[in-house]
């Protein structure tokens, strides 16, 4: 959830940002107030639970942790009996149950009480779940460029990026957590428009999550015309996102004050994630077409960009749709 309300100056006698940061989460201009994460229970799921829990903290958020048991996959069982299988041998439900609750001691989560969701059916019925909590935000890892084309195409695909309302947060198989104060979680966000509608919702989570970390952010329009990108194209393309971006100002003036532009030309994807790794971007933001919508991604999100992104970013990657 955003709050445009421009962000109140420390107060006297503050020993340090981190302090100032940790005791200013009523003046922050994002307020998450629960983030979900939709665990598969493989592998990454500790990299991705950790993550979630570190900004459940920060952001003083209620952590939900959802995990969906599709029947298809189970084997039925024998008709002998066997007493002495294991009970999560005989019940997934009951199995996945114990799996989170394990991970969540593992991962030594008690200080969130985070609440535990299993759904016994499709990605798509846990995600109708999750909404009746209202999240602000959801969390979910990928197993890189098969893993996502295997896991995120068809019901999940259609689930998390047309049908949910909430930003999804991805974290691909090149992240790697690294010790960090909860305030320097972000100290570069790389925002990637395309001067569209879509990308409105987006740069309002950008500017904010860079307010509230103290972080640079940076702007990043990709022209993919391939007859474009001499030496007199880039001023045109500079002052069409110096006019987009201060057209869209209100109620983040603050945030955009200190905005860096970059201007590339080729293939969205391919730029985007050379900017980010050449700009050390610690959150790639995109945008996305919201609730319901037909065509998935926008503009220049269409035909894979944001699925590219994610399965090679170094970096978590947040997709924002536009609100109906």
């Amino acid at each position: 959830m955003i709050d445009k309300k421009s962000a109140g100056t420390p107060s006297e006698g503050s020993d340090s940002s981190e302090t100032n940061m940790l005791m200013s989460a009523t003046e922050r201009l994002i307020q998450l107030k629960r983030i979900a994460v939709l665990t598969d229970l493989e592998n990454d799921s500790d990299k991705v639970l950790s993550y979630a829990a570190s900004m459940a903290r920060w952001y003083g958020s209620e952590l939900l942790i959802a995990h969906a048991c599709a029947h298809d996959i189970y084997l039925p069982l024998p008709s002998e009996p066997l007493p002495s299988w294991p009970v999560t041998g005989l019940d997934p439900k009951q199995n996945a149950l114990e799996k989170l609750k394990s991970l969540t001691t593992k991962l030594n989560l008690a200080d969130l009480t985070p609440k535990v969701m299993v759904h016994e059916g499709s990605v798509a019925g846990i995600l109708k779940d999750l909404g009746e909590y209202h999240p602000n935000l959801l969390v979910l890892g990928t197993h890189g460029r098969d893993g996502i084309r295997k896991s995120l195409v068809g019901s999940v695909a259609e689930g998390v990026f047309r049908k949910v309302q909430w930003p999804v947060l991805m974290l691909g198989p090149g992240f790697s957590p690294t010790e960090a104060t909860p305030q320097k979680q972000f100290e570069r966000v790389l925002y990637s428009t395309d001067l569209s509608g879509v990308s409105v919702t987006a740069l309002q989570y950008a500017a904010g999550i860079s307010h509230d970390h103290e972080a640079q952010l940076i702007a990043l329009y990709v022209e993919s015309d391939p007859e474009k990108g001499f030496s007199f194209d880039r001023p045109l393309a500079e002052l069409r996102l110096q006019e987009w971006l201060q057209d869209r100002i209100d109620g983040l003036a603050d945030a955009l004050a200190g905005v860096r532009r970059i201007i590339e030309f080729g293939k969205p994807e391919l730029k985007i994630l050379e900017v980010a790794a050449g700009q050390q971007a610690d959150l790639v933001v995109l945008g996305a077409r919201g609730l319901g919508a037909a065509s998935g991604f926008a503009s220049h999100f269409l035909g894979g960009t944001a699925y590219e992104v994610v399965c090679s970013s170094k970096c978590p990657v947040l997709v924002v749709p536009q609100p109906n």
